[in-house]
Order: structure tokens, then C-alpha cells, then sequence
């Protein structure tokens, strides 16, 4: 192993790949890595955690950012870990080095630790927290944050890579355990934690130097270097003295590229980068394993130690079989076996970007091999489904829908008394200030109320018919449009058409030539297309996916399917743009292959045009790809096998009648980038073939979003840096208006760059001609409206600028910064907000979840709403946007699943599902003072009032208990009551209610009873009776807290379901 000593220097020459991170990986010391590029930093984490195992942190730079508090915490937790951990790698920034710093013992003595069994009062922790810049949260997720409910404090310290349950029993800690921030639940027990402040007073004269002590590595690019960034102003001398001195008594590694002088007895280690075998592999891209194996066999043979890393196990096992054909047997290691073993050949899986070769060890990425390709992030958790998700944000004050009752504004919970009894009310208000209170047995009854495009809906008033009309109207329309689909389902089922044959060597070499890695969407969908083409009956599938989430490619592999079998491909496009954009695609990607493409539009001349549609109708032309002249008169095919159309809803009617005369016989794929909600896709199931890609091709470094202030310097800086490496810029201003002053303020700044203006009001044909100019590089910066956001995909367009950030909504700015990052450079997006404009909270909370998440999961879905409803119209046609606004989307995609089932099954009676109303005198309801927070308050009963399952109920008390600590009495009546609920629901009884001392039972035809067991109970015991219209009545003494386990037990005796098979003794006697 490389002899890491306690001082000196060691040189590292050569292009050193990732050789750095690998021989700090086994140095098990406290080492400092000095950066200059934050790109630089991240790649370096990558590396070292990959190789180590163990966590590395970034000390984040100085810069003007609006979530400046976010990185202070982080600099704390690194300089918290730096002066109290062992082992510990940290990423420190060059510009930096002379920055006033927290003096280290500062952090120490103001860091507050909690041990189990510990008695503290939760007062002084939470006085601590408020005193140390911690700020209070409903739910804590950040770093920073904490919250209190009962005896429990949920807490992020900046030091913890994990949130931090507390739990007391009184004053004494009785839990200490790590919960995950996204499901809340607990994941871990731990013995003791540590509470680092959120905020720290700087001290004037302590820099980074002062946390370097004996024995540590520090990594740089020389010494001289490092001290020009501490020279940053007078005065700096003792500290450029200090540097030096502290860092000859430490082991540095200078990785220069520049050997030292012989006086400091350096050694010197020579590693190369792979960047060489790229070049090789880029000149025979065919026979890139063939020449790898042939190094392997020659060139490396007597490595002891030669590693291949890919990105995912799938990728692991194909490269394993590419080898094993040259009879280079490579097993798939779970960890690197050097320096322990003496030899080692073999493959890894990781997120390792680049290798390196060095004595002894050659280790090769993917990247190296095949070059870069983007990485798909993994989804984590897709949340609760979109029936909670409607109600995770509802706020006191919005509008709601209740099924009966209509549209209203939400007014809250409330603890009512009825009776004897105290329970919760779910509060709406209608017209003329009346009020509904819905019990929260009956919150499946209300949705909140989402609607199109902004839209106000108008408040109903309760006891009138206008809602009844309404919903009978909006019903009608649904069921025309049902029958509808169903009609062109039918046709289209008898209708005979083209089976392709399966796949074949062709089409796999084909596929491999893919530049990305396919998500998971994206291989169901292609799968789903595939086989729908080895089916004779006409394919008629849709794929909805986000712009850039791999629609392209699924119409690729099926026009190349259609194509090798003697067929012709139809692409028909809504504008010329996106033509040319098509067109461009094809060609590079069937480059190697005998396809004929061709482009109908209007920037062809006539005699083009002319000679296209005669090879076209001669069956020279493959692929045709085209506007709406593709749908003209003139056009004929030899042999269409398969049409594709890219946004069908663009298309007018005249058009589409033609589709549909065109549509009849042969293989239909259809795609669309606005995204179609899943509730909307159970409706239509079985239908309408849909597949949803909802998967974005995105790794974390795709785009690097930063929230910045409007300054000049900032944009300057990023464009110049954009247009320095070739590439071109979005800068979006969304107000028409005044686009003209930030032209002129652009041109100002950037007197040399050729700058494009573009808005929606211009004419059609000018429009088109910008845009097309700027795809063929003429122009370097294109200042428009959010007019870009629609379908354009230009790779060589790597930054992009949104001015006035925040005044945009999460769909917006997720669509908008999907524009740039669609090559395999890194790209850039600056959210601008206005100097001095302080941010509203939601502003704020919109700009720092679209700055963190590449994926937004399902905080994503709830900002889709609008974008979803659209794609709804879209499917549907326009009309139906007017019955979405009338009665909230939720309730419109109910009424068509309903309309669709009862079409389908005319002849079978659609069984209605029965759930069980209870009515019992018990306090059933959740305490404030176990759950202040009222949304979390709404979120819990909405998802009690799902629970159908024992099981289901039995994980939500866990839930409930691990949260927000004991179950209080009225919670716990509430759970045994919705135990109770189950187990009626699933029997079919219609309702439980009580009567001074009864309990009757409605059971309806769906109830399975043993009658003889029935009949015999009421014969033996006078306490039950059976009535006519199907009730049950039992007499009992129980208080009212015992009558749930005393029907449970009752239901024992004569509903075979409930047998309890260990004890069938009579319970009526108990």
C-alpha cells in the first residue's frame, strides 16, 4: 500500500483520474482537501465515499445566495466534525483559506449532548434550540429545525446526516432514535446524540488554519498556491507564516502535476487517467470490447489488480457476458479486495464517474469505456397516493368539494359535544356563511377542490338544487364522451392489422446505441410498444412523459421495428421546429443503417416537396417525418405501417378527421409531454392503451440550480462561461412588456454576444425563423417568455436564466429548467429574484425545493395539478376543461371511471361497495394536545378513513405511537372504532347504532349469516331478536366503552368470517 507517513510531501503526477480520492480512501486520518470549483468538490465526495464507505463533507463557498442560512448550517456540522472526529474527510473551498471562522472550541462548548437515561427538562432543550438559530417546524425535515408534540422533539442537528426523534417519560429521556425525513417513521435507536448550533458567532482572527493540527493530510496544489489565497488582504503575512508552518508539521499531498524541490524529500507517485483509452475507444466505436479485451490479455496481464465499474448491477451482468465471450472471466464484487488480497480482476458497481491506471492497479468507469452517459435517479418514495396528496397542502380558507353538498371553503377542524359524547367536525362554509360540519367517518366525502388553469369556482349554497344540476349535467357530458371511447375501442378490437416478428440481433445492436440509461419507465413503455406490434390488432397506445423523459426513443425503436420489416413511418408533428428537431434525431440515430428519412415542411422548396411525396407514394422514403402536410391530398404511402403523432391536442379538427380516417388499420403511437394524472389512467384502463414514463433521466449533477440574486456580475459570469465552452443560453423574462429593457440591459452587458428576443405575440412565421436560427447556433443567447417551455430540446442550450424565479409556480420552473441539461455536459440553471425583494414564505419554500431535488417525487405531483388537468383536456379534448372547473377534477375522473365500468358491464350488475356507518356514545376523536398541527391533524383521519384492513391499522397506531408518543384515551377509542369498522364493512352490514341498552345491527343482502346458528340464539337467548328489514337487535348491559369488543364478539357467533376458530364457546353470556 502506499506509505502514507506523518509529514513531508508526496507528489502526485500525471492526469490523475480519481487516483486521488482512492489513495485517501484507505488513509483511515483526518484529512483536508483544498477545492476551487464546487463541480470540482462534488466529483471528489462522489469518489471518496464511493472508495471509503464513510461520509465526506463540503464546507459550501462564500457566495451571495438567497439560501445562505442553509450552507452556514452546513459549515458548521463540517467544522463541528473537522474539530471533534478522528477520522473525517472534508472538501474546504481555496477562497476560503483566510475567512474569518467560529473560533473551534466555540462549537464544542456551545454544542448541547443528550444521553438515554439523562433527566433534563424538554423547556431547556427547547430554549437551547431557539437560542442556537434552530427554527421551529410542523415537520422536520431540513437541518436546522425542530418541533415539539407532547413528550417527543423531533430534531435536524447540522452535524447528523439523519433527523432525531426524543422521547421522555416525564423529564427523563426514555428514546433516543433517527427517523427517516420523508416518512417520518423511526428507523434507528441510538444511545446518545449531539446538538450542534444552527448559528455561531464568528471570531475575527480564527481562519481555517487554526483547526489543523498534528497528524492530519492536507491535499492542495502546492503550498505557494495555497498561500496566494490567504495574501487576500494587508496584514495576511503571519497568516501566509502560520499556513506554512502548520502544514510542514502535517503529510501533504500535492496534486500539481508539479514535482517539489529535492530539499523536502518528496515522494513522487505517477497515476494517468483513462482519457487516452477514450480516444482510442471514440476511433473504433464498433470494436471498443474487442480492443479492451486484447489490453487485458496483453498490456495488463500482470496487474494484480484490474477493476471495471459500472453504474447499475443490470449493466454489471451485460458487461460480465461481453467478457466471457472473450473468455475473460470477471465475477461482480460487492467490495474492492485490495490491498488485503494479492490479486483481483473484477467488476463493480457504484457511481464512479472516472478510473485511473496507476502501478499494479487498473481501475475503468463505464465512462471511460463508452463515454459519459446520464444517470437516472433513483425514485425514493413516491408518498402517499394523489387521493392524500390532494389534501397535504389544503390550507384553512381553500375551496373543497363535498360529493353531496357541493363546492365550499375550508373553515378547519372542530371538537363538537353531541350527546354525551365529544368528536371532531371537519368545517365548510357555503353561501350566506352557512356551515357544514362533516364528521370525519365521512371525510372520503370530501376532496379539495382543484380546478384548471387558476380557476375560481363558484360557492354553492346548501338546501338549493343547483349542485344536484350541476353534477347531472357534467355526468351526461361524461358519458358521451365514455361511449365515445368505448365505440372507437370496439372498432378498432375487430379490426385486422400487421403482427410484426419478434426482436432480433439487428434491433438489440440498434438499442445499445441508446446515449442514456433507460429508467424504468422508459423499458415498460418500449416493452408495451414492442408487443403491441407483434399483436395483429392495431396498435393505438399513448405515452405521456415529461419533456426529455424519453418519449423520442420509444418512437424510435418502433419506426425501426416497422421499417426492418418492409413498412413505412409516419411522423406527424405540430410545427416545423419540432420537425426539424425529429428530423435531426433520426438521422444521427439510424446513421449506420440503410433508413431513407425524409422531412416534409414548409422551409423545403417546391420541387423538394414534389420529389419527397413521389418517393414517398414510390416507397423510396422509410421514415416521413412532417407538419400537417403530411396529411394533404398529394401524400400517398406504398405501404404504411405505422403512424406517430406528437402531440395529438395541437392538432385541429380538420386534421384530426383525417387522423382518424388514416388511424383505422394501422399501428398508432401517440405522444405527449404533458403529463397525464394517474387518476385519470385508472379511469380510462382498458381502453385506451396509456403508458406513463414518470421517471426523469436526470442524475444529480444534470442541472446545478442556484437561487441567486439579480446581480450583473453573476450573469455575466455564467454566460460568458456557457458561450466560452460552445455552448448557447436560455434567458427567460415572462413579461412581454418590458422584454425590450432587458434586451437592451443584456446587449449592455454582453456587447459581443448575438442575442435573440422571442414571445408568444410575434408572428407565427418570424417566430419559427428565430427559434430555427438559434437550433443552428446563429444566435448565442435567446431572451423569451416561458414560450420555450413547450416541447423544445436543443443539447447544445446548457445554462439557462429564469428571471423573477419566484413569482413562477413548481411546474413552471420544473418544466422551464428541463430545458437545459439534455446532453452529457453539465448544465447550469440561475433562479433570479430581485435585489432587495424580501421572499414571501411559499416563494421561498417553491425556490429551495426546485434548487435541492432533481426529483421532486410527490411534492412534484400536488405543483403538476395544472399541468396534469391540462394533459386531462388534452386526452379528453378541450370541452372537458369546462366540467373539470364545475366540479374539481377529483370528483370528474370518479364520474368517468363510473361512466366507463357501467358501459362495460351493461349485463353484469356493478356491485356497490357498502362501509359501515358506526354509531357509538364514545369520545372518539384526536386530541390538539396530541396533534397540534392541523393539517397533520386533516392528513391523519384522511388516511384513517381508508383503513380497511386490520393490518393497515395496526401500522398506523405504530405510526401514530413512534410520532407523536402514547395513545391518549379519545384516539384510542377512535382506532377501536375504526377496528370495529372493518370488520362490519367486510361482513356487508350496512350500520351499527346504539339504543339505551341495545345495539342493532342493519345488515344488508351481501351479509354472509349462518342462519342456523342465527336462529338458534335467538330461540335459546331472549337477548337477540331478528326483525323483518333485516336488523339485528341485541340487548346488553355494556358500558359504552365495552360495546366494541362486545359486538366484535357477538359477530363471532353467527357470521362464519368472524369465527374465532380457538374459542367457540358462547359469548352472549359474557
Amino acid at each position: 500500500m502506499y506509505d502514507l507517513k506523518k509529514t513531508g510531501f508526496i507528489y502526485i503526477t500525471g492526469q490523475i483520474g480519481s487516483f486521488l480520492s482512492f489513495v485517501l480512501s484507505h488513509a483511515r486520518r483526518k484529512t483536508l482537501i483544498f477545492y476551487e470549483t464546487e463541480d470540482e468538490a462534488l466529483v471528489l465526495k462522489e469518489e471518496i465515499e464511493f472508495f471509503a464507505h464513510e461520509d465526506a463533507y463540503i464546507f459550501p463557498i462564500y457566495a451571495d445566495r438567497v439560501f445562505e442560512k442553509e450552507d452556514e448550517v452546513k459549515r458548521i456540522a463540517f467544522l463541528h466534525h473537522l474539530a471533534s472526529d478522528n477520522i473525517f474527510t472534508g472538501l474546504f473551498p481555496l477562497s476560503a483559506v483566510a475567512h474569518a471562522l467560529p473560533a473551534p472550541d466555540s462549537i464544542a462548548t456551545n454544542t448541547m449532548t443528550i444521553q438515554f437515561g439523562d433527566t433534563v427538562f424538554q423547556e431547556d432543550i427547547t430554549a437551547f434550540l431557539d437560542k442556537s438559530g434552530y427554527e421551529p417546524a410542523g415537520l422536520v425535515r431540513e437541518e436546522g429545525s425542530y418541533a415539539k408534540r407532547g413528550g417527543i422533539i423531533d430534531v435536524f442537528p447540522s452535524s447528523s446526516d439523519r433527523p432525531i426523534r426524543i422521547e421522555f417519560l416525564g423529564d427523563e429521556v426514555y428514546s433516543i432514535r433517527f427517523f427517516d425525513p420523508v416518512t417520518q417513521r423511526s428507523t434507528k435507536e441510538i444511545e446518545k446524540c449531539s446538538l450542534t448550533p444552527a448559528k455561531t458567532v464568528i471570531h475575527r482572527h480564527t481562519t481555517i488554519i487554526d483547526y489543523i493540527h498534528d497528524n492530519m493530510i492536507l491535499v492542495h496544489k502546492g503550498i505557494n498556491h495555497l498561500a496566494r489565497f490567504a495574501e487576500v488582504n494587508q496584514g495576511t503575512s503571519t497568516l501566509r507564516e502560520e499556513l506554512e508552518k502548520r502544514f510542514r508539521s502535517n503529510l501533504n499531498i500535492d496534486c500539481s502535476g508539479i514535482e517539489g524541490d529535492e530539499n523536502d524529500g518528496g515522494d513522487i507517485i505517477e497515476a494517468v487517467s483513462n482519457e487516452d483509452l477514450r480516444h482510442i475507444f471514440e476511433l473504433k466505436k464498433t470494436e471498443i470490447f474487442k480492443t479492451l479485451a486484447a489490453k487485458m490479455r496483453t498490456e495488463w496481464i500482470d496487474s494484480p489488480f484490474v477493476y471495471l465499474c459500472t453504474n447499475n448491477p443490470h449493466q454489471a451482468e451485460r458487461l460480465q457476458e461481453i467478457f466471457r465471450s472473450y473468455d475473460i472471466p470477471l465475477p461482480i464484487l460487492k467490495v474492492i479486495g485490495f490491498p488485503k488480497k494479492e490479486r483481483e480482476w473484477g467488476i463493480m458497481v457504484g457511481p464512479l464517474r472516472r478510473g485511473f491506471r496507476t502501478q499494479g492497479i487498473v481501475f475503468l468507469t463505464e465512462e471511460d469505456i463508452v463515454g459519459p452517459k446520464k444517470r437516472v435517479v433513483k425514485r425514493k418514495w413516491d408518498g402517499f397516493d394523489e387521493f392524500l396528496n390532494s389534501f397535504k397542502d389544503l390550507a384553512i380558507g381553500e375551496w373543497v368539494v363535498h360529493i353531496d353538498h357541493g363546492i365550499g371553503i375550508y373553515r378547519g377542524i372542530t371538537e363538537l359535544k353531541i350527546g354525551e359524547c365529544t368528536k371532531d367536525f371537519l368545517v365548510i362554509e357555503y353561501q350566506d356563511t352557512d356551515k357544514l360540519y362533516v364528521p370525519i367517518d365521512d371525510l372520503h366525502r370530501v376532496q379539495k377542490f382543484i380546478g384548471g388553469e387558476k380557476h375560481k369556482p363558484k360557492i354553492d349554497k346548501l338546501g338549493t338544487q343547483y349542485w344536484a344540476n350541476t353534477k347531472r349535467r357534467v355526468k351526461s357530458n361524461v358519458e358521451d364522451i365514455a361511449k365515445e371511447l368505448i365505440d372507437l375501442y370496439a372498432e378498432r378490437e375487430l379490426a385486422q392489422g400487421h403482427g410484426y416478428p419478434p426482436e432480433d440481433e439487428l434491433f438489440r445492436e440498434m438499442e445499445s446505441g441508446f446515449e442514456y440509461e433507460e429508467t424504468e419507465g422508459q423499458i415498460q413503455a418500449i416493452d408495451a410498444v414492442l408487443g403491441d406490434l407483434r399483436n395483429p390488432r392495431p396498435m393505438d397506445r399513448v405515452v405521456c412523459g415529461d419533456v426529455g423523459f424519453g418519449k423520442t426513443e420509444v418512437a424510435l425503436r418502433a419506426s425501426f421495428k416497422a421499417v426492418m420489416d418492409n413498412k413505412q413511418v409516419a411522423l406527424l408533428v405540430p410545427t416545423t421546429i419540432l420537425a426539424q428537431q425529429h428530423y435531426k434525431t433520426f438521422q444521427d440515430r439510424f446513421r449506420d443503417y440503410p433508413v431513407n428519412i425524409e422531412m416534409l415542411s414548409r422551409f423545403k422548396s417546391k420541387d423538394q416537396l414534389r420529389d419527397i411525396v413521389e418517393n414517398v407514394k414510390k416507397g423510396r422514403v422509410d421514415i416521413v417525418i412532417g407538419t400537417h402536410r403530411l396529411l394533404q391530398k398529394d401524400v400517398h404511402f406504398k405501404d404504411l405501417g405505422l403512424l406517430v403523432i406528437d402531440e395529438e391536442h395541437r392538432f385541429g379538427v380538420k386534421h384530426k378527421e383525417k387522423l382518424r380516417s388514416l388511424k383505422k388499420s394501422i399501428d398508432v403511437l401517440t405522444l405527449s409531454a404533458t403529463p397525464i394524472p394517474r387518476t385519470l389512467h385508472m379511469a380510462l384502463t382498458g381502453i385506451k392503451d396509456l403508458s406513463i414514463i414518470s421517471t426523469p433521466p436526470l442524475d444529480r449533477l444534470a442541472v446545478k440550480t442556484h437561487v441567486v440574486r439579480f446581480r450583473d456580475e453573476t450573469i455575466k459570469k455564467g454566460i460568458i462561461n456557457e458561450l466560452e465552452r460552445g455552448g448557447q443560453v436560455f434567458f427567460v423574462h415572462n413579461f412581454i412588456h418590458n422584454i425590450g429593457v432587458v434586451y437592451n440591459h443584456l446587449r449592455g452587458l454582453l456587447p459581443d454576444a448575438r442575442i435573440a428576443v422571442a414571445h408568444g405575440r410575434m408572428d407565427g412565421k418570424d417566430l419559427e425563423r428565430i427559434m430555427l436560427d438559434f437550433i443552428d447556433r446563429k444566435y448565442d443567447i435567446l431572451l423569451s417568455t416561458n414560450i420555450i417551455e413547450s416541447g423544445l430540446d436543443i443539447s447544445n442550450v446548457n445554462t439557462i436564466f429564469i428571471n423573477n424565479a419566484n413569482r413562477m409556480g413548481l411546474a413552471d420552473l420544473y418544466q422551464l429548467r428541463g430545458r437545459v441539461g439534455r446532453s452529457t455536459k453539465q448544465a447550469y440553471a440561475y433562479l433570479l429574484v430581485p435585489k432587495d425583494e424580501v421572499l414571501a414564505k411559499d416563494a421561498a419554500f417553491r425556490l429551495k425545493i426546485i434548487e435541492e431535488l432533481t426529483e421532486l417525487g410527490s411534492g412534484f405531483h400536488i405543483a403538476n395539478y395544472d399541468l396534469e388537468i391540462r394533459g386531462a383536456g388534452n386526452l379528453l379534448g378541450k370541452e372537458q376543461s369546462g366540467s373539470v372547473n364545475l366540479i374539481g377534477f377529483e370528483l370528474y375522473c370518479t364520474m368517468l371511471e363510473d361512466a366507463v365500468k357501467h358501459l362495460k358491464e351493461k349485463t353484469e350488475i356493478v356491485e356497490e361497495e357498502i362501509v359501515s356507518e358506526i354509531n357509538i356514545p364514545v369520545d372518539a376523536f384526536i386530541p390538539d394536545s396530541y396533534i397540534g398541527d392541523p393539517t397533520q391533524k386533516l392528513l391523519t383521519y384522511k388516511r384513517l378513513s381508508k383503513v380497511r384492513e386490520e393490518a393497515e391499522l395496526t401500522d398506523m397506531k405504530d405510526e401514530l405511537k413512534d410520532r407523536y408518543g402514547d395513545i391518549p384515551r379519545p384516539l384510542a377509542n377512535l382506532l377501536d372504532v375504526i377496528s370495529l369498522k372493518c370488520v362490519l364493512t367486510r361482513a356487508g352490514i350496512r350500520r351499527l347504532e346504539h339504543a339505551p341498552r341495545q345495539v342493532i345491527l342493519h345488515v344488508s343482502e351481501k351479509t354472509p349469516l349462518d342462519m342456523k346458528r342465527l336462529l338458534s340464539l335467538v330461540k335459546d337467548d331472549g337477548r337477540v331478536k331478528l326483525l323483518p328489514d333485516g336488523r339485528i337487535i341485541m340487548q346488553t348491559d355494556k358500558r359504552a366503552g365495552e360495546l366494541v369488543s362486545f359486538t366484535k364478539n357477538v359477530l363471532m357467533e353467527f357470521i362464519p368470517m368472524c369465527y374465532n376458530t380457538t374459542d367457540k364457546r358462547s359469548v352472549m353470556t359474557s
